[in-house]
């Protein structure tokens, strides 16, 4: 089948799909898209809430919750009363209206039916104010972590311990603010980097120990400022530095952006890995336009965030899975699921939302153990398979047409306007941003922040310059932050110092921060590029051109894989 270009029923513009994308549409048995990979993974976003958490009542058994949905009405339970025998999941189950769209019938059991008030998956320790946990213990506002523990303030960072405020990363050790990094073990304010050992501000630098303010360095030692120094050297230039104090820390923040700008930076972060496109990709192969993914993954197409799976299209969030299209946060070896949230261990599923050990289930909230249901209601394994043949007519002669003329046929994920998630609280505020003004122009909802009750006992300027005069009077502080509720940043105005955190400052010498947890996490997705891929040319003048995170009209040096390897390597 020849290359075909279609235009965006969403914003208009046009997008390609390609032989490969028809022959996986053929084995899932879907139609081709009317949506174009970008508005594609904003609209799975949408549907996934990470970081805004609030406090409510399991519908079940009144226990105190923090969740990720807002008390709209539906109940939500706590993990145990949801894996329980305490209720019947079956009780709002629907006959099928074949003279409706079935999305809206589908949006009907979905306001009804009990949801589980986080993802979290294997064993979670201590770790309630947490969510999209795996395996982990003692996490705390952490949001999409596995295999950690002792872990704050951090998204996107697996097989960690002891760390705060990190994005993006893995198998990290006691470390402070690392984005885009690995391996790092006592480094803080590392961007890109790997296998380094107490360091300091460094951006795409490999194998360093006891290094500052540099980039582009691998395999070295006492380096500050790209100068390689003597061990007295060197302890003296960190000793001047005076991390310790906030004035300090912030004039060093704005050495190390200079230095990040001026450096090298590659066109993509793709290790170990071939036949690669996309960003943060690494020990995989035929990753298509694809970011975040790791772990032997294979056959990745239009997806973010994507651990050892395979044959995997147009998909958010999967950890461990094969033959997955337009799914967020499928998981436990997922197979063969089409439009599908949040189901565990589960095969052969369509439309589905927060099943478990489930299989040939269509339309389904909340299902365990079940097999042959369709809107939670149970069939024959013959009935089953008429039904869903007829149900896939249906979706594409009786599509879901939502209130800006956008149509829904079978294949398509959930639209955008029914997700119980604001704009402003899902993932696309923060990988596409937009303000209210202009997500309410586009035709999406808007969460209203809520009035602020605090009674902020310390301004953040009164903070003691260095944590060395911070005593534990602290932690009964409730600071203002030093943007003060601003909405870019979902700013929470106020933030209180936890007794493990203040422990960790003192232990690595670094002052108390100045922002709220929202507002650090903001500043530290400015160092990612946006998703979304780029043709440039090489700035070293070599002629080749690439796809890449960064747009043509970006300063940075941006060199191909061969003038990269020549300078840096």
């Amino acid at each position: 089948m020849n290359t075909e270009s279609r235009t965006c029923q969403n914003c208009q513009n046009s997008f390609t799909i390609e032989p490969d994308d028809f022959s996986f549409y053929e084995k899932m048995k879907v139609p081709a898209p009317t949506f174009c990979p970008e508005c594609r993974m904003k609209r799975r976003l949408l549907w996934r809430n990470n970081r805004s958490l609030y406090k409510r009542a399991c519908g079940l058994c009144n226990k105190t919750l923090i969740s990720m949905y807002k008390d709209d009405g539906a109940p939500v339970y706590c993990i145990e009363c949801f894996n329980s025998d305490n209720w019947d999941t079956f009780l709002y189950g629907k006959d099928i209206d074949w003279d409706i769209p079935f999305l809206n019938q589908f949006h009907e059991l979905f306001k009804k039916q009990p949801r589980v008030y986080q993802l979290r998956i294997g064993t979670v320790i201590n770790s309630d104010y947490g969510n999209s946990v795996v395996n982990s213990k003692n996490a705390y506002l952490a949001y999409s972590v596995i295999d950690c523990e002792d872990i704050m303030y951090c998204e996107g960072v697996d097989k960690s311990r002891n760390c705060f405020d990190c994005l993006s990363s893995l198998t990290l050790d006691q470390c402070y603010s690392n984005i885009l990094s690995n391996k790092n073990y006592n480094s803080h304010f590392m961007v890109g980097s790997s296998t380094c050992i107490d360091s300091f501000f460094l951006f795409d630098c490999v194998n360093c120990q006891n290094c500052c303010l540099s980039s582009n360095l691998r395999n070295q030692q006492y380096v500050f400022c790209n100068k390689k120094l003597s061990k007295e050297e060197y302890e003296n230039a960190i000793k001047e530095l005076n991390l310790d104090t906030y004035s300090g820390l912030i004039e060093s923040q704005k050495e190390f952006n200079k230095v990040y700008k001026n450096a090298i930076h590659k066109y993509a972060d793709i290790i170990s890995s071939q036949n690669a496109t996309g960003d943060f990709i690494s020990n995989s192969k035929n990753i298509n336009k694809s970011f975040d993914i790791s772990d032997s993954s294979e056959d990745i197409r239009n997806s973010f965030r994507i651990i050892k799976a395979k044959d995997v299209m147009d998909c958010n969030y999967i950890l461990t899975g094969e033959q997955i299209y337009e799914c967020s946060s499928a998981s436990n070896n997922a197979y063969n699921q089409i439009s599908s949230i949040g189901c565990f261990s589960s095969k052969n599923l369509a439309y589905s939302i927060s099943c478990r050990n489930c299989s040939d289930c269509f339309g389904c909230v909340g299902l365990k153990n079940s097999q042959y249901c369709i809107l939670n209601k149970q069939y024959s394994k013959k009935e089953y398979e008429n039904i869903v043949v007829k149900l896939r007519d249906l979706m594409s002669q009786l599509p879901y047409i939502d209130s800006v003329g956008r149509k829904y046929v079978y294949g398509d994920f959930y639209p955008f306007e029914i997700s119980p998630f604001s704009y402003n609280e899902a993932g696309t505020i923060d990988y596409f941003p937009l303000t209210k003004d202009q997500a309410l122009l586009k035709g999406f909802s808007w969460k209203n922040t809520d009035t602020r009750t605090h009674a902020i006992t310390k301004l953040y300027n009164e903070l003691p310059e260095s944590i060395n005069l911070v005593d534990n009077s602290i932690l009964g502080e409730v600071i203002q932050c030093e943007n003060n509720g601003k909405e870019e940043y979902q700013c929470t105005v106020a933030y209180r110092i936890m007794p493990e955190e203040l422990s960790f400052y003192r232990q690595k010498g670094l002052p108390l921060p100045r922002y709220c947890p929202n507002c650090r996490h903001y500043q530290r997705l400015a160092y990612r590029n946006p998703m979304r891929l780029y043709k440039r040319a090489c700035s070293n003048g070599c002629g080749r051109e690439f796809e890449t995170t960064y747009a043509p009209d970006r300063p940075e040096r941006v060199y191909c894989e061969q003038c990269y390897q020549q300078e840096v390597l």
